[in-house]
């Protein structure tokens, strides 16, 4: 008798159904595999980092860590290198490289530099420079003969330099009339309290900056030009093209006047310059006779960038307003901007600051336009007291009727 097989029928047909499982399992497992066991080809990974560096957000900024930088403009008081940081949030991928490329227009920085400080050597003579710092991302390892650069941003410094005082030679600089400047040590020359006892601060200036058309309208702090410190009024002007002092402490202090003024309900940012930088070859210039301050004074703190006469003019007829509501145009009108004027002063001292200076009140400016005549103040700066160290302040008396003026008062 033939031996009867030990396998079953059932078993011999279920082979086939075996068969096709093991098969379909084998087809996942290398779908499987080929998707998440394998790495992503060159080009996936090309199309993927790119894609959200493009649309990332990246905020940039050149920094010269100088007080004179508002925005991108900044108010260099000297020829001497400046430190340069882009100052950016770049965000970081790790399959790219990151460099950057600086330029300028005049002056230079270090070309070779890649990252993100460099110096900016200003030109010899004073100009507005462009400095450039232009941020780029390669794809890191490709296998391109030169590296592609898949995203970039660039920001730009504008740079105000000045020229040196060493420039000024026989009244001139840049062609500019000038004029000479008193020796503040010499016993014959017209000195106050200040010239004798400070007198190394009455050396000719040390910088000079050109106001040109291209200088003109830049914006050295929130809310002052470069070109509101030149002489360029309707009523008299030294020309489109001049040269001037200016302390940048100045500055700071009629942007902190603007701030104080805005505190007590006043528009301070309406302030108008009638004269802030004066050359000495005003001295002997074309000017009128009037009621405003001499402009024959040898140490004028206008001759250094150290002072300017302003008025208050939220109506835009170029005179004082009427701050004291009483109908009238009078000097008394200045007593708002005295009183912050007085705060601002008082706090500087308090703080050791050097800003703090003479103030004076005149019922009307010397240029010739008598429908511009206006009371106005003059404030300067310094560190200058009188000789029982008070802060300086005139005149005693009032124009208009000649009464005493409480200055601690005000």
């Amino acid at each position: 008798m033939r031996a009867q097989s030990l396998r079953s029928p059932n078993r011999r047909r279920n082979r086939p159904e075996t068969r096709r499982l093991l098969v379909a399992v084998a087809v996942a497992t290398a779908i499987i595999l080929g998707l998440f066991g394998r790495q992503p080809s060159r080009a996936l990974a090309q199309n993927t980092e790119p894609v959200v560096a493009k649309t990332a957000t990246l905020e940039a900024a050149i920094r010269t860590g100088l007080r004179t930088q508002y925005e991108n403009t900044v108010l260099l008081e000297s020829n001497q290198p400046v430190p340069l940081l882009l100052d950016c949030n770049a965000p970081s991928f790790s399959s790219f490289d990151q460099r950057v490329r600086w330029s300028c227009d005049r002056g230079q920085v270090d070309l070779e530099a890649t990252g993100l400080r460099n110096q900016f050597y200003p030109p010899a003579q004073s100009a507005v420079s462009t400095v450039e710092a232009r941020i780029q991302f390669y794809q890191r390892e490709a296998r391109q003969p030169k590296p592609v650069v898949m995203f970039e941003h660039s920001v730009t410094l504008r740079a105000i330099s000045p020229s040196p005082g060493s420039l000024l030679h026989n009244s001139e600089i840049g062609g500019f009339n000038m004029g000479e400047y008193a020796d503040p040590t010499d016993p014959n020359a017209q000195r106050g309290d200040d010239v004798r006892l400070s007198p190394e601060q009455f050396l000719p200036p040390r910088a000079f900056y050109l106001v040109d058309d291209e200088s003109r309208q830049l914006a050295i702090s929130r809310y002052f030009r470069l070109g509101d410190f030149a002489l360029d009024n309707p009523w008299f002007s030294l020309g489109k093209r001049q040269y001037i002092a200016l302390d940048p402490g100045l500055v700071r202090k009629i942007e902190d006047l603007v701030d104080e003024l805005k505190r007590s309900g006043l528009p301070g940012e309406k302030i108008r310059f009638i004269c802030a930088f004066r050359p000495p070859s005003c001295t002997k210039g074309p000017f009128g006779q009037g009621g405003g301050e001499p402009l024959d004074q040898p140490f004028s703190l206008h001759l250094y960038g150290k002072a300017v006469d302003l008025v208050l003019d939220a109506d835009g007829d170029q005179r004082l307003d009427d701050l004291d509501g009483d109908g009238r145009l009078s000097v008394r009108d200045t007593i708002p901007l005295i009183r912050c004027v007085n705060a601002l002063d008082r706090r500087y001292r308090a703080q050791k600051l050097p800003l703090y200076g003479s103030l004076a009140v005149y019922e009307q400016h010397t240029f010739q336009h008598p429908s511009v005549r206006s009371p106005y103040v003059h404030i300067a700066i310094g560190g200058h007291l009188d000789q029982q160290g008070n802060l300086l302040r005139s005149p005693a008396k009032w124009p208009d009727t000649g009464e005493p003026i409480d200055w601690d008062k005000l």
